[in-house]
């Protein structure tokens, strides 16, 4: 088990989580089988893992996107993949914050309310707090700006700020330096770590790139926590 910092109770608990994928022929492809896994209260941890290996079905799953073949996620003590789809989007947007790689920002609206839709189905949308946090991430000068008229690493900015404008307990960042730069990406690395630890939300932190890794006191490898991936060839 990978036990949560500090003796703290975690604010991210996987116990016996399994997914598998069946294909139109019916054939069954497992892809997690995850015996326990712990994050505490604002720990910040790198998952290492290769593309395929399954990690961004994990953090859909941690995120109550997926649902699971068995197992459960706690969030605070409260079992994410024993609820029903409202109860868990209520969840997701009240606790966990998500900065996905492709930043998934809507197109027709401007940063500031990109934000505000973050908020909106959480604890509320609230101008002012978007906007001092998106000055925060160096963006008060482009609140009304389109997410085409920013650059690539102003809209992952934009994206750190979506996640965090709700104050989540849990941030999970999947490979957010994927489409950036080497000087955009470690910009935008710094960022949300220093916001996460800012707010004191813990961060789970997916990449298969090893200067990202090596940033973190906690680097996890998935193909250790996922016995699918550390089961002999001719068994899996």
């Amino acid at each position: 088990m990978t036990a949560a910092a500090g003796g703290d109770a975690p604010v991210l608990r996987v116990e016996s989580l399994t997914k598998a994928y069946r294909a139109p022929d019916g054939e069954v492809t497992p892809v997690l089988d995850i015996p326990s896994f712990e994050l505490g209260a604002g720990e910040q941890v790198a998952l290492r893992g290769a593309s395929g290996s399954g990690k961004t079905t994990l953090l859909h799953i941690i995120a109550g996107i997926l649902t699971p073949d068995h197992g459960r996620v706690l969030i605070d003590g409260t079992d994410i993949t024993a609820l029903g789809e409202a109860d868990r989007d209520a969840l997701r947007a009240e606790r966990i914050g998500y900065v996905f790689q492709t930043f998934n920002l809507l197109q027709g609206y401007s940063a500031l309310e990109n934000v505000l839709l973050g908020m909106m189905f959480g604890r509320g949308s609230d101008a002012t707090a978007a906007a001092a946090l998106l000055t925060r991430v160096g963006l008060g000068g482009r609140l009304h700006y389109l997410p085409r008229q920013l650059s690539v690493g102003q809209q992952q900015r934009v994206a750190v700020a979506r996640a965090l404008a709700g104050r989540p307990r849990l941030v999970l960042a999947d490979e957010p330096t994927g489409n950036l730069d080497a000087r955009h990406g470690a910009e935008a690395l710094t960022l949300i770590r220093e916001v996460c630890h800012e707010q004191g939300a813990a961060l789970l932190l997916v990449s298969h790139d090893p200067a990202v890794l090596g940033q973190f006191d906690r680097v996890d490898d998935l193909a250790t926590l996922n016995r699918v991936l550390s089961a002999p060839a001719e068994v899996r």
